[in-house]
């Protein structure tokens, strides 16, 4: 019983040990932050392509002197879905406006989209004003709007991990650009026809 007894005060003294019982309580919290910072990081990432990517579409169409169709669209849909590295088709739209002197407001001359974010028309347009340019009497403009539908790649369902905060993000983009070598940018929807069925 004497042996017993010491043996158990040793027991309760000892403190060998306690470092792999505190390692084994702070790595899943460890690991949290850890895959909490990569889902952070790569969510920031992602805007930043989106951004970046819409960028380059609006460039292009400002650069653009010949007629844009609808093949043109699907092209530049395409571009965009390989500079945001989208597994999906992402949404676009595309509209030349220009400034109404004696109407004072801003007055679409065609719209286009590709996927569900809906081409515009002069009344939604109008609720974009405090967003637009000053432009001059009938001075064009180009508005090329992006929507990017981002999913978390780490920590997404996954036990405790979904603790990380973000779940499914849509990136949206608002870019006003000038026709660079035109005065506008026309759409023509008909190729084939004469530049009289087109929109200017």
């Amino acid at each position: 019983m004497t042996f017993l007894r010491h043996f158990l005060q040793k027991f309760r003294r000892s403190e060998t040990g306690s470092i792999s019982i505190e390692l084994l309580l702070m790595t899943p919290i460890l690991f949290w932050c850890f895959l909490s910072t990569l889902q952070y990081f790569d969510a920031y990432r992602a805007q930043l392509m989106a951004n970046k990517a819409a960028l380059t579409i609006s460039d292009l169409y400002s650069r653009e002197t010949g007629f844009v169709n609808g093949d043109y669209l699907n092209g530049t849909r395409d571009l965009l879905r390989t500079l945001t590295l989208s597994d999906e088709n992402p949404d676009y739209n595309v509209t030349v406006f220009y400034w109404h002197e004696k109407r004072k407001q801003y007055l679409m001359r065609w719209s286009r989209q590709r996927g569900p974010f809906n081409a515009l028309n002069n009344r939604t347009l109008a609720t974009h004003a405090h967003r637009l340019p000053v432009l001059s009497d009938g001075e064009r403009a180009i508005l090329v709007r992006t929507k990017i539908e981002y999913e978390p790649r780490y920590g997404n369902g996954i036990g405790f991990m979904k603790g990380t905060g973000l779940s499914e993000l849509v990136f949206e983009t608002f870019i006003v650009t000038s026709p660079r070598f035109a005065p506008s940018v026309c759409f023509n929807g008909h190729p084939r026809t004469i530049p009289r069925a087109s929109r200017c």
